[in-house]
């Protein structure tokens, strides 16, 4: 049996104490005064990445493999691989190898968000040009090897109203992004199910005082949101109107395969990209590709921005692991897996928990 002492910090409350703990949290002793500076935290969950490292999601197993292990390192203990837009046949090949990783050997990865190919050829953002239109032998194929968590797609799209249906009636997330579609659509969508939102801000129909889109409907009646806090993809004072309106917004990485490595050209989804200071944009533009920040970054970045220790603790993994009814991770609590993250008090990276084993030397 292990145990560690310190200030534990979950979403709703804070306060000293032991953790007693094997693979499960078996006991948390709760403890009056304490003269250690160590903080604890649950483990980092990250519910759209797409690479870091130098490795990317779409590159096949070792890459994924290699990917998800760095974003370990740094605290996620949970993440779901995220897909960019492309052909049919090569999304089913990294699936497959995602599928193939997790079946093999004890990880992070808890599933896959399929982001694109069904988004709005005109929203693109850095996302490569295949967009497809609703297939419905394309998830069935997918859904005979592999667990989808979340797809984001267009709600606008041909077809798309039968599609939604199709796809939240076998338990994926749908989420909206990469869209022009209206208020109305959105929240007439809003009524009937519990839809999710993409990089909420970017890549969709915004807001104004004259007209009302996709962000407009997630800040009016949204329940749960993903978000960039990397400071570049939506500024602070943004990130704290969603989080007053939505009540499961969630942090995101939105990591690519340049994360963790130096500033210069990379390429990304068969675009030049060009990194500087954590800030990624297709090159010779402005447009964003993807951020440059793992979860750990963002946690540090949402208490810069003087959220309290729990929002930022909710917000970087409560919200998300609620979000999917993953109701085993997210919570330092008696019975509730081993997965947390020891700081110190200024914030440095001390200790990484997994599944009760300290995976950082």
């Amino acid at each position: 049996m292990n145990s560690i002492k310190g200030k534990i910090i979950n979403y709703n409350e804070s306060f000293f104490g032991e953790i007693i703990f094997n693979q499960n949290i078996n006991k948390i002793n709760k403890i009056e005064t304490l003269n250690n500076d160590v903080i604890i935290i649950p483990g980092f969950v990250d519910l759209h990445c797409h690479g870091g490292n130098g490795f990317d999601t779409m590159e096949g197993y070792s890459s994924i493999k290699e990917m998800s292990n760095f974003h370990l390192l740094h605290g996620t203990t949970t993440l779901l691989p995220t897909t960019w837009t492309s052909g049919f046949d090569n999304i089913l090949k990294t699936l497959k190898s995602i599928d193939e990783l997790i079946n093999d050997e004890k990880n992070n990865i808890e599933g896959i968000h399929l982001e694109g190919p069904f988004i709005n050829p005109n929203k693109l953002g850095a996302q490569p040009a295949f967009t497809q239109l609703p297939s419905y032998d394309f998830i069935e194929n997918i859904l005979k090897d592999v667990d989808i968590k979340i797809i984001t797609l267009a709600p606008e799209i041909e077809g798309m109203n039968e599609f939604i249906d199709f796809l939240i009636n076998r338990d994926i997330r749908v989420q909206f992004g990469h869209t022009i579609a209206d208020f109305k659509t959105t929240n007439d969508y809003l009524k009937k199910y519990n839809v999710g939102f993409t990089h909420l801000y970017n890549a969709m129909s915004g807001h104004s005082s004259r007209k009302s889109g996709v962000l407009s409907a997630a800040l009016l009646n949204g329940k749960h949101a993903e978000i960039i806090c990397d400071g570049y993809h939506v500024s602070e004072q943004a990130i704290k109107i969603a989080k007053k309106c939505i009540p499961g917004l969630y942090a995101v990485s939105d990591s690519i395969s340049a994360t963790g490595l130096s500033d210069g050209e990379y390429n990304f989804a068969g675009i030049e990209i060009m990194k500087k200071n954590n800030m990624v944009t297709i090159k010779d533009s402005n447009t964003l590709a993807g951020s440059a920040i793992n979860m750990y970054q963002s946690f540090k970045n949402l208490i810069q921005m003087s959220f309290s220790y729990e929002e930022a603790v909710g917000m970087t993994s409560y919200n998300a692991a609620k979000y999917l009814n993953l109701n085993n991770i997210g919570l330092i609590k008696e019975d509730k897996i081993s997965n947390f993250i020891v700081l110190d008090n200024n914030l440095n990276l001390v200790d990484i928990y997994f599944n009760g084993e300290k995976i950082n030397g």
